[in-house]
């Protein structure tokens, strides 16, 4: 899912009467200062548990166009979601964001062999967007946040490439060499997946999943064959898959309120069978995400994600609890 990323500009024009020059000149100085102080604060790189982010140098177009060209350079982008578009789809404005998927199935598919709760946030996401003052970010998760995530220890070595891959590639996209935010992660007691077994096949219960999209006439955004993609490069993994569904109302609401959320969506579901030939279904906890952004749990968007979310994996379980 590609769409046409269209940036726009903001230009503030201000006038006022002075009676001599010297007075116009200094109240122009002025509100010229206070204007760079108020950028400055609305540009601040995000602090986000877990967020690494780096500043663009280039507009917000010409990186995603960068980013896209950086991730085919070393694997396949799965998909990009222009939220923006979406959200005038549905007669809504936002400020440029899109978050585009992908990377390489070598440094992919080690971390989901070494736990299969990880195909939850992989492929990577790479979120772009410009902030209030017109700086254009672009964010991934840490390869620790990830591990994290799914009880796998940071020090894994399974996390290397992922590691290393992340940050080249946003560097090269970016035309920054450093990040601007480190993504350091916090730790957190609450539970990251809501899981359920299934009594299908892991490809039958994304099958299903797919149904229910489709009975609410929701888009399947992407679909992805984590196995298949390891084997590709070599590496074994029992079945393990992951769905992507889109839902404009949904990532508009949510991005109003804090832009970096859309590294959480489109909210992602999985299925995968463990060593004892038992298949699982899970999505995140979206309340736990949003708290990740500062967007607070009485939020009314995200009653309605946990009654969908909770709707869906329970049709991809089927008669599993």
């Amino acid at each position: 899912m590609t769409a046409t990323v269209a940036t726009a500009s903001l230009v503030l024009l201000a006038a006022c009467s002075t009676s001599s020059t010297n007075t116009a000149t200094s109240s122009t100085a002025a509100t010229s200062a206070s204007t760079s102080a108020n950028t400055t604060a609305r540009d601040a790189a995000p602090q986000e548990s877990g967020l690494i982010v780096y500043v663009s140098k280039h507009s917000f177009s010409d990186t995603v166009s960068a980013l896209r060209q950086r991730i085919s350079d070393k694997g396949t982008v799965t998909a990009t979601v222009d939220f923006a578009a979406l959200a005038s789809k549905i007669g809504k404005q936002l400020r440029p964001t899109t978050v585009v998927i992908g990377g390489n199935p070598s440094a992919v598919a080690p971390v989901v062999a070494a736990d299969q709760r990880t195909a939850i946030d992989l492929p990577q996401k790479y979120l772009v967007w410009q902030a209030a003052g017109g700086t254009v970010f672009v964010a991934y998760n840490s390869a620790d946040y990830i591990a994290q995530r799914a009880g796998l220890a940071v020090s894994s070595g399974q996390l290397d490439a992922l590691r290393t891959g992340s940050a080249a590639i946003t560097s090269a996209a970016t035309g920054s060499t450093s990040a601007a935010a480190g993504g350091s992660v916090t730790s957190t007691s609450v539970p990251y997946l809501v899981e359920k077994t299934s009594n299908a096949s892991v490809t039958e219960a994304i099958a299903r999943y797919a149904a229910a999209f489709t009975a609410k006439q929701l888009p399947t955004v992407a679909t992805v064959d984590l196995a298949a993609a390891g084997q590709s490069v070599g590496v074994a993994l029992r079945p393990t898959m992951t769905i992507l569904v889109g839902n404009p109302t949904v990532s508009t609401a949510l991005l109003s309120q804090q832009q970096t959320m859309g590294i959480d969506l489109p909210v992602r579901y999985s299925a995968w069978q463990d060593a004892a030939g038992v298949v699982h279904v899970a999505h995140p906890d979206y309340r736990g995400l949003a708290a990740r952004h500062s967007i607070p749990s009485t939020s009314p968007v995200l009653a309605m994600v946990d009654t969908a979310t909770s709707t869906f994996t329970n049709a991809a379980a089927g008669t599993g609890n």
